[in-house]
């Protein structure tokens, strides 16, 4: 059967003359070709790398990173990706290195995401509730307990700058080791923070339809609260494995399971999340994407949050276009309590929907390598703990940068 040649002047055209000169040994002249065509077509992904291919095996490294810096704003597949990290470590070697400059600011109700002023009603047979009736004298079993705090609304500023040592070699293997350094800056003084972050991260591609996601993280971090004697320090550990599986064309299964120690003087727990999603692709541009998780926490010792079993379900839709990308998505959660809080007289339960609209304008991507992205969330909760507001929105602007990489 007799392949159709592709219309001459074409990007597959051009490519093809390339390969016929690279295989013919004259890798100067097939760098020559591949540039002739990105004159007309300067934004074919295929045609870019065996531009800098061909400029590879010519000699010309040089020009073929240029090709590459050219590449990423292409919006390149996976294929393309790993063909242009077969270049890039023949002419520089495999290891990277990038810096990463980012912000985030928007407006919360509650900068601690908990309500100001709320009434307890101690419920009988609660902790509170017994003590009260022991003590009398001190307080009411049958009257609700007062707590105000000082107004928490504000302007929230997180600032963070990440230093990333990324392995690729265009193999089976590819490493990540980042750095995190970041700091909460609100407009409102008494609820600042900070912390640093080191994270390691394997994947291995088994071949173009499996890939296993391998993870570890340990993070320390200061946050206050509003009051000198609520502040507090946390360390976390992580560590989360996951597998991607290509069923076919634009459908993608992703498996992950993590697992997440805390500790604090308010947070000390140990909690496992496993989750499953499904990613879809309708048409060119429109992308669903199901999930649903579980976790379970429990108290290890002496903190103030108790344990947890938790479910959840979502539904995303992504929907991309030449200049800009919008992405909405709403989940219901159900949290089963394992222990009671102190006024109520059994484990609770609590519910949580949340929708999520987020838009990235693409074009900052592609010319000028900024990252935007502007979302509002809004969530509607339904528990027995007047601690937890009712809903929340939240308004946020995230913009970060590459500025450095080697």
């Amino acid at each position: 059967m007799s392949m159709v040649p592709p219309p001459p002047l074409s990007p597959a055209w051009f490519l093809d003359r390339t390969r016929l000169l690279l295989h013919a040994g004259r890798a100067a002249e097939a760098h020559q070709m591949a540039h002739a065509g990105l004159a007309l077509h300067p934004d074919a992904a295929d045609l870019l790398v065996g531009a800098a291919f061909a400029a590879m095996r010519s000699g010309r490294c040089h020009h073929a990173i240029l090709h590459l810096r050219t590449l990423r704003a292409a919006n390149p597949g996976p294929v393309q990706r790993r063909r242009a990290e077969l270049v890039r470590a023949a002419c520089q070697g495999p290891w990277r290195w990038q810096a990463l400059i980012g912000a985030s600011v928007g407006y919360r109700a509650s900068l601690v995401d908990r309500q100001r002023e709320v009434d307890i009603r101690m419920q009988r047979g609660s902790q509170l509730h017994g003590l009260c009736l022991r003590l009398r004298s001190l307080c009411d079993p049958d009257r609700p307990l007062r707590a105000a705090g000082r107004r928490d609304s504000g302007i929230d500023l997180w600032l963070n700058l990440t230093v990333r040592h990324l392995y690729r070699a265009g193999g089976t293997w590819d490493f990540d080791i980042d750095t995190t350094l970041f700091q909460r800056r609100p407009r409102r003084t008494g609820y600042g923070g900070d912390g640093a972050i080191l994270r390691v991260a394997a994947t291995y591609r088994h071949d173009v339809a499996r890939q296993v996601h391998l993870g570890a993280e340990t993070g320390l971090s200061r946050f206050q609260q509003g009051r000198a004697d609520l502040a507090l320090s946390q360390r976390h550990r992580r560590i989360d494995v996951g597998l991607t599986l290509a069923h076919g064309a634009g459908l993608r299964s992703h498996i992950g399971a993590t697992h997440l120690t805390m500790r604090s003087r308010w947070r000390d727990l140990a909690r496992t999340r496993v989750t499953y999603g499904l990613e879809k692709t309708v048409r060119p541009g429109l992308t669903i994407s199901p999930g649903v998780a579980h976790e379970w926490s429990r108290r290890k010792g002496g903190g103030l949050v108790p344990g947890l079993r938790a479910r959840e379900a979502g539904l995303g839709v992504t929907w991309s276009a030449r200049h800009i990308v919008i992405h909405l998505r709403h989940a219901r959660r159900h949290d089963a309590f394992r222990d009671r809080l102190s006024f109520l007289a059994a484990p609770h339960r609590a519910r949580t929907r949340t929708t999520r609209l987020e838009l990235r304008p693409a074009y900052l991507s592609r010319r000028l390598n900024l990252k935007v992205a502007i979302s509002f969330e809004y969530r509607k909760i339904s528990s027995p703990d007047p601690f937890r507001p009712p809903s929340s929105k939240i308004l946020l602007l995230r913009v970060s940068r590459e500025i450095f990489a080697g």
